[in-house]
C-alpha cells in the first residue's frame, strides 16, 4: 500500500476511504490517520495521491475548487485515470505556484513540456514483474472461487469471500432483490440445515451469497430453488 510505504519514509500520512473494507484496513499501519473528509485531506497534504476509480461521481475530483483548498505548492499525483484531475485547473495552479509538481501517467498534449508536470507512459501494468504478478493473481483467485467460492477483484461482481472451515458451502448468484436471503435461510431450514456464517454483497443488479451450512443440502430443494426468478445459479461446493 502506497500509503504504508509512505508512513515507511517518515511522513505522517492521512488517508481518506468511505468504502475502506476490514481487510484493507488490516493491512494499514496503525500511524496512518483517518480523514473524515476531502477537505481535511487537501489541507493537511504536501504530496496528495489519488486511487480511486473513475466514474460519473469522480469525474474531475481534482478541480479549480479542491486545488484552493490545498497546501501551496503542493504535489499531486495521479497513477489512477487521467480524468479524475481537470487538466485546466492543475494548469492554472502550476501558474500561480499553488501546485509545484503534477506527476501522472496519463500525459495529453495540453501537458506535455509544461514546467512542473512529471509525464510518463501509462505502463505500470506491463512490466515484467507487474504482468508476472498478474499472472499469479488471476490463477491464485480463480482456485480460489472454484475451491471456496470466493469472489476478489470482479470487474461486474461484488467482492464477496469469506474464510472456509470444510464445512458445506453453498453459493448463489441472485438478482439483488428484497428478501432474496430469507427465501435461501428459510428453504434451507425447512430441511433442517442451519445456516453457520454468511457473507452477502451487491452490485448493481445483482448480488451473491456464500452460506456456510450444517449438512447437506436436499438436492431437490436446490433445484426447485434455482427455479425461482430471483435465483441466477446455485453451486454447492464440499
Amino acid at each position: 500500500l502506497v500509503a504504508n510505504a509512505a508512513n515507511a519514509l517518515g511522513m505522517e500520512v492521512y488517508g481518506y476511504d468511505p468504502y475502506l473494507s476490514v481487510d484493507a484496513a488490516w493491512g494499514l499501519s496503525r500511524s496512518v490517520r483517518h480523514a473524515r473528509t476531502l477537505d481535511e485531506i487537501f489541507a493537511n497534504s504536501d504530496y496528495l495521491t489519488i486511487h480511486v476509480p473513475l466514474n460519473p461521481d469522480t469525474k474531475n475530483l481534482i478541480d479549480s475548487e479542491a486545488i484552493q483548498k490545498m497546501n501551496d505548492g503542493v504535489r499531486v499525483l495521479n497513477f489512477a485515470r487521467g480524468g479524475l484531475v481537470n487538466t485546466e485547473a492543475v494548469l492554472a495552479g502550476l501558474k500561480n505556484g499553488k501546485i509545484s509538481v503534477y506527476a501522472t501517467d496519463f500525459p495529453s498534449d495540453d501537458l506535455l513540456g509544461v514546467d512542473g508536470v512529471l509525464a510518463v507512459p501509462h505502463l505500470g501494468a506491463s512490466t515484467p514483474e507487474s504482468e508476472d504478478n498478474c499472472a499469479r493473481m488471476a490463477a491464485d483467485e480463480l482456485k480460489d472461487y472454484l475451491e471456496n467460492g470466493n469472489i476478489r477483484n470482479s470487474v461486474n461482481m461484488p467482492s464477496v469471500s469469506m474464510p472456509r472451515d470444510h464445512s458445506v458451502r453453498v453459493c448463489v448468484l441472485h438478482r439483488n432483490i428484497p428478501n432474496t436471503i430469507s427465501l435461501l435461510s428459510g428453504a434451507l431450514a425447512q430441511t433442517g440445515i442451519n445456516i453457520e456464517n454468511m457473507q452477502s454483497k451487491s452490485r448493481k443488479d445483482y448480488a451473491y451469497a456464500i452460506l456456510d451450512v450444517t449438512g447437506e443440502p436436499d438436492a431437490k430443494t436446490m433445484e426447485t430453488l434455482e427455479q425461482r426468478s430471483e435465483i441466477i445459479k446455485i453451486r454447492v461446493i464440499r
